[in-house]
């Protein structure tokens, strides 16, 4: 009864895990623009509470869909993968976002994440852009599916 109690607890346990799911690349869709994902330097998923991981093909189509369904992701937790190591994961928190001048990602709002200040900075020497915060990104007008029509924010 012990054994089979454990096994049920660490089931339950896994099944509502919010660590980030695997991304299935060039076959899983974004829940937001509905394009493949196919880019492993850009790709962000939201964990809900229950475990049900929502994939996003970049930054700006998680930034949408959060906004979207605020209400529903209160105790979800946000990945974006890391651009300089892709295939790892970032948390919101650990995540240092970048507004490239050239480096494009796939919807058109040149964004992209790096694990710290360090690295940001370090990026930001060799690929000119500028640093830009989640809440910035939030506010980050874009139609769901289109590219933005400049990449370019403005600063007031």
């Amino acid at each position: 009864f012990t054994l089979l109690s454990l096994i049920l607890i660490s089931m339950v346990t896994i099944s509502c895990s919010q660590e980030p799911a695997e991304i299935h690349y060039a076959s899983d869709e974004c829940a937001h623009c509905k394009m493949m994902i196919t880019d492993n330097h850009f790709a962000a998923q939201i964990v809900t509470k229950k475990g049900k991981a929502i994939k996003f093909d970049a930054v700006e189509c998680m930034a949408g869909y959060a906004k979207a369904h605020k209400e529903d992701l209160k105790e979800a937790k946000f990945w974006v993968s890391d651009y300089s190591n892709p295939g790892q994961w970032l948390s919101l928190a650990q995540a240092r976002f970048v507004q490239s001048e050239v480096v494009k990602s796939p919807m058109g709002a040149f964004l992209l994440a790096l694990p710290g200040e360090e690295q940001m900075h370090t990026h930001l020497l060799d690929k000119p852009g500028k640093e830009i915060t989640w809440q910035q990104i939030l506010k980050i007008e874009m139609n769901k599916g289109m590219s933005m029509p400049s990449h370019k924010m403005n600063n007031h």
